[in-house]
C-alpha cells in the first residue's frame, strides 16, 4: 500500500530535513544564527503543515487538548523568560528554548499515517548515503541517529523480506559503534518489543500489556520517592552491581578515555534541581527558561566564566529541565500526555502492534527520568511522533493486517487493496 501523497512530500521532506540539518551543521560548522535560520524555515514548513494536515477530525480530543495545553504552558514560559532576560547569553537561551517549544507541534503531525509512512521511506531510503557521509566526513556513524531505524524493528514480522534482516544489521551496527548506556538501552528497548511480539505475540494476553504499561508509568515516581527518602537510590549501582563496566568511549575532543558503565551521573543533577525549586519557593510553576539550576555544586563557583550566569543552563535530564523551567504544571501536563498516548494505544487499538508502540511510549516516560532532554534533533523528533500516533484514531483502529499493508508501503511495496476510506483519513 502506497500511502504518500503528492501534496505532503514538502511536510514529509521538512520532517527528514531535521536529520539533515544536524548532518550538515557537524559538516561544516555554521554558527548559531545560521542554525537558527535553519531551523526556523523547518518550524515554519511544520506550523504550515500542522494547519494543512493535521488530522484534527482523528485526533484523541483529550489528547489534543492536553498537547496544546502543555505547548500553550511552555509559550506562557518562554513570555515569563523575555521579563527576566538581559544579555546574550540569557536571550540565546530562551530563544532556543522556543523554538524547541514549537517542535512538540511535530506530535499532530505525527497522527497522519501518509506522513510518517513517508518519513520513515525517506529514512529508510537514504540510510546509505547519510551513513557514508557520516562516517567519512564526520568520523562518526552516531551522527546519523538511530532512533528512526530501531523504532522500526517495533514492526519486525511486518517487515518484508529481506529487508527485515538488513534493518536488524542497521541496529546492530548502531549498537556496536555507541558509546553511551542511554542509547543503547533504547535500542534494546525497541528490538525486545518489537522481537517479542512478532514471535510471542499470539501467545502474550491483553493483561499483560496492561500491567507493564502500569508499572512503566508508576516506576520512575516509585524510584523518585525511595531516593528522596534515602532507601534506595537507583543511580547508585556499585551498591548493587558488582564487577568491572568500563568501556572505551571518545569524548567531545576526540580523544578517548574509560567510561564506567556503572558511574552516578544523576543524583548531583537531581540534587542540583531540587536546591534550586527550594531556593526560589518554584515548584509550581518553575524558574522560567530564562534561568539554569543554582545547586549546591555550584554553590562555591560563583558565575560562569563564558556565560557570566550563575548555575547550569539545562541538563541531562529532560524532567527535570521541565520541572526547573515550567514546575509540577509542566511536568503534570506532560505526564498527562504519555499517559493517555500511551492508554490509548493499549486499550483502545486493534492492533497488537499498537499495543507495543503503547509500551515503548510508557517507556520514554520512564526514560525521561534518565534522558531523554527535549532538543531539537531526530531523537526528540520520533520519540514525540509516537505520542501522534497513540492518539491517532486511523492508526488505532488499524488491525494487523493494515498495519503489514502500511508497513510495507514503506519499503515501496505497491499492493492493490486500498483502504483508507475505512481508517478515516
Amino acid at each position: 500500500m502506497n500511502l504518500i501523497r503528492n501534496n505532503l512530500k514538502t511536510l514529509i521532506w521538512t520532517g527528514f530535513s531535521v536529520m539533515l540539518y544536524i548532518i550538515v551543521s557537524q559538516v561544516f560548522h555554521f554558527p548559531e544564527p545560521v542554525t537558527w535560520g535553519f531551523r526556523i524555515i523547518i518550524l515554519f514548513l511544520l506550523l504550515q503543515g500542522v494547519r494543512k494536515y493535521a488530522p484534527f477530525r482523528t485526533i484523541d480530543k483529550y489528547g489534543y487538548i492536553t498537547t496544546c495545553a502543555f505547548i500553550l504552558w511552555l509559550i506562557i514560559g518562554f513570555l515569563r523568560s523575555c521579563h527576566y532576560a538581559e544579555g546574550y547569553w540569557m536571550w540565546k537561551f530562551i530563544i532556543n528554548n522556543l523554538l524547541t517549544t514549537l517542535f512538540y507541534s511535530i506530535i499532530l503531525i505525527g497522527s497522519n499515517p501518509y506522513w510518517l509512512q513517508g518519513l520513515y521511506r525517506c529514512f529508510w531510503k537514504y540510510y546509505l548515503p547519510l551513513i557514508g557521509i557520516s562516517i567519512l566526513l564526520l568520523h562518526d556513524p552516531g551522527y546519523l541517529n538511530y532512533l528512526p531505524y530501531s523504532t522500526l524493528l517495533l514492526f519486525f514480522a511486518l517487515i518484508p523480506g529481506k529487508r527485515k534482516w538488513f534493518l536488524l544489521g542497521i541496529v546492530l551496527f548502531f549498537f556496536i559503534t555507541q558509546e553511551q548506556r542511554n542509547d543503547m538501552i533504547k535500542m534494546l528497548v525497541a528490538s525486545a518489543i518489537g522481537l517479542g511480539i512478532s514471535y510471542s505475540g499470539k501467545i502474550i494476553p491483553s493483561w499483560f500489556f496492561k500491567c507493564i504499561h502500569v508499572v512503566l508509568l508508576a516506576l520512575p515516581i516509585v524510584l523518585l520517592s525511595l531516593g528522596i527518602s534515602g532507601k534506595f537510590n537507583i543511580f547508585k549501582m556499585d551498591e548493587y552491581i558488582k564487577g568491572n563496566y568500563e568501556v572505551k568511549a571518545k569524548g567531545a575532543d576526540g580523544q578517548y578515555y574509560k567510561d564506567n558503565l556503572k558511574a552516578d551521573t544523576r543524583t548531583f543533577i537531581y540534587k542540583n534541581v531540587f536546591y534550586t525549586m527550594n531556593k526560589y519557593n518554584a515548584w509550581i510553576a518553575g524558574r522560567s527558561p530564562a534561568f539554569g539550576d543554582e545547586g549546591p555544586l555550584w554553590v562555591d563557583r560563583g558565575k560562569d566564566e563564558t556565560t557570566k550566569l550563575i548555575g547550569r543552563y539545562g541538563n541531562e535530564v529532560g524532567i527535570l529541565d521541565i520541572l526547573l523551567w515550567y514546575g509540577l504544571i509542566g511536568v503534570i501536563l506532560f505526564f498527562l500526555m504519555y499517559i493517555r498516548a500511551s492508554y490509548l494505544a493499549i486499550y483502545k487499538s486493534r492492533s497488537i502492534y499498537m499495543k507495543g508502540i503503547g509500551i515503548y511510549t510508557a517507556f520514554l516516560w520512564t526514560w525521561s527520568f534518565i534522558w531523554e532532554k527535549p532538543l531539537f534533533e531526530t531523537f526528540f523528533m520520533m520519540n514525540i511522533i509516537f505520542l501522534g500516533v497513540c492518539f491517532s484514531k486511523p492508526f488505532r483502529m488499524m488491525t494487523d493486517k493494515d498495519m503489514q499493508q502500511w508497513v510495507k508501503g514503506i519499503f515501496l511495496i505497491k499492493k492493490r487493496k486500498r483502504y483508507e476510506s475505512s481508517l478515516g483519513i
